[in-house]
């Protein structure tokens, strides 16, 4: 059974400013398919406007769906129940993680925070803050700092041990390496990958980085426009992408030799606005190899082979050698 199901879930908004909300809405995410298994980390990845934090904040439950179904270990949640039953086990590592800390509180007051929140009988608070920090390599001194006294590796660090406070079976971590020096990201990074083994943690990553989802992650999926595009283990996809945008995706990647470049497979042009959706592939407006089939049909995610999905109507055929 997996940890997380998300089951063609649908979230649709009212049209701002309109006078009928109830009847002018916008699709921001559209059939959404995605299982994640207990020790697996999933890397969700596209550009800003994707859709990835709203499906990051559906799974939360700060986001009501408007379709299809998420379940949690087995666990349907809909209700406003449902989610506060599984609170304890889904925490959240924040993009910005200096932000993320109150100034106001000490880092040991800030890593058992969720403990009080929650209720859960902690006879040694100082005690249980030494063994966080300790399980994120930071020494037990650091719980009497503030944190605007930490550098940017330690306040990431800090972030972690939070999340890991109530030991959740998921975490959720929205561009973990965000703003960090290469090594000091590799360091998370790797930080990470030991708390997965050693604690048996389920992550969704949600990041601009496809390093960093190369570096970490089992599987990948890929958005666009609220869709997902691919989805596959993540060796799999990195060697051959089926869809185009994982290929521009991928090309575009930072390279040391300037001779792998691959600008003719950039890809052109704006995201488009969920107000105004291309007819057919919503990404034809941007694909250099898009046809006439492209521009006037609607592709379906479907399966290509053992493991691997893709909406494209010429799936895996148009890829180019990476």
């Amino acid at each position: 059974m997996s940890l997380l199901e998300i089951s063609a879930v649908d979230v649709d908004l009212p049209l701002s400013g309109s006078l009928f909300p109830s009847r002018r809405r916008i699709s921001i995410l559209a059939d959404i398919n995605l299982s994640l298994a207990r020790g697996e980390t999933l890397g969700l990845v596209g550009e800003s406007g994707s859709g990835k934090t709203t499906l990051a904040r559906a799974i939360l439950g700060l986001q009501s769906i408007s379709g299809g179904n998420l379940a949690f270990d087995g666990a349907g949640l809909r209700t406003a129940a449902d989610f506060a039953a599984i609170r304890r086990r889904v925490a959240m590592m924040f993009q910005d993680a200096q932000a993320s800390l109150s100034p106001r509180m000490s880092v040991g007051s800030l890593i058992t925070e969720p403990l009080v929140i929650h209720r859960v009988p902690m006879p040694d608070r100082k005690a249980k803050a030494a063994q966080l920090l300790a399980q994120v390599g930071l020494p037990a001194a650091m719980a009497g700092r503030y944190p605007h006294e930490l550098s940017g590796g330690q306040a990431r660090r800090v972030g972690v041990a939070r999340a890991l406070a109530l030991e959740p079976s998921l975490v959720i971590a929205d561009e973990p390496t965000a703003g960090l020096d290469v090594s000091v990201q590799a360091e998370i990074l790797n930080l990470m990958s030991d708390l997965k083994d050693r604690m048996g943690l389920s992550y969704l990553i949600i990041t601009h980085n496809l390093s960093l989802v190369r570096h970490i992650a089992d599987q990948i999926a890929v958005m666009y426009l609220g869709r997902l595009v691919e989805t596959g283990p993540t060796a799999a996809v990195f060697a051959r992408p089926l869809h185009p945008y994982s290929v521009s995706l991928i090309a575009a990647e930072p390279r040391p030799d300037p001779r792998k470049r691959r600008a003719d497979l950039a890809i052109r042009g704006e995201i488009p606005s969920v107000l105004r959706r291309p007819a057919g592939c919503e990404f034809h407006t941007r694909c250099i190899s898009a046809t006439t089939r492209c521009r006037e049909e609607v592709p379906a995610l479907r399966h290509i082979e053992p493991g691997r999905m893709a909406r494209c109507h010429y799936a895996g055929a148009l890829n180019t050698n990476l």
